[in-house]
């Protein structure tokens, strides 16, 4: 028996490892620049309580008096968890990045990357709605009564982590069933 190879197909194959490759750098240093900026911010926040106040007030519609400085930092803490999940997530997904930028074909952590990945997006779904209302209720508990605010939303970007926690827990899936095929013919060869 008589295999041929295509030299059109290896060329594909390699044009295709090219530029994973390529996409793969790219996104690690957009996912180091991300991690970088919200740290950078996060600092800039914490170090001008008059750019922290606009920041936890712009959701909460007419905010009675100022909050007291305990109500702001409680509230600057709170607000510090989304960004925590969004840093862990980008951590991870320049790992999985370079993962995938260095293999040659599935590596076996990349299906455990994904899950965790996964995770992060549900996580960031529920903080964001979680931490929004306690932002909210530590931002206005000085308020005189009758002008407090409870607020609690879902919105797209909550709606859109959920969906792609989803994605990235399926495509997890997938991943370990081709890392099984993969397996199973190297053993029949």
């Amino acid at each position: 028996m008589e295999v041929r190879v295509d030299s059109n197909t290896n060329a594909s194959i390699d044009d295709r490892r090219r530029k994973l490759r390529l996409i793969s750098r790219v996104a690690e240093w957009v996912a180091l620049g991300g991690i970088t900026f919200a740290v950078a911010y996060s600092g800039y926040l914490c170090s001008h309580p008059e750019a922290l106040t606009a920041y936890l007030t712009k959701d909460i519609p007419g905010v009675a008096i100022a909050p007291s400085a305990g109500s702001l930092m409680v509230a600057g803490v709170f607000s510090l968890i989304p960004v925590a999940i969004f840093v862990a997530t980008l951590w991870e997904a320049r790992r999985l990045f370079r993962l995938l930028g260095k293999s040659q074909s599935l590596d076996p952590a990349a299906p455990g990357l994904l899950v965790r990945l996964g995770g992060l997006a549900f996580a960031a779904a529920v903080g964001g709605i979680i931490v929004r209302t306690l932002v909210v209720l530590a931002m206005t508990i000085a308020n005189p009564p009758g002008q407090r605010h409870l607020l609690i939303a879902i919105g797209s970007n909550e709606v859109s982590s959920l969906m792609v926690g989803l994605l990235l827990l399926a495509f997890a899936l997938m991943a370990q069933e081709f890392q099984r095929i993969e397996d199973e013919n190297r053993s029949i060869v």
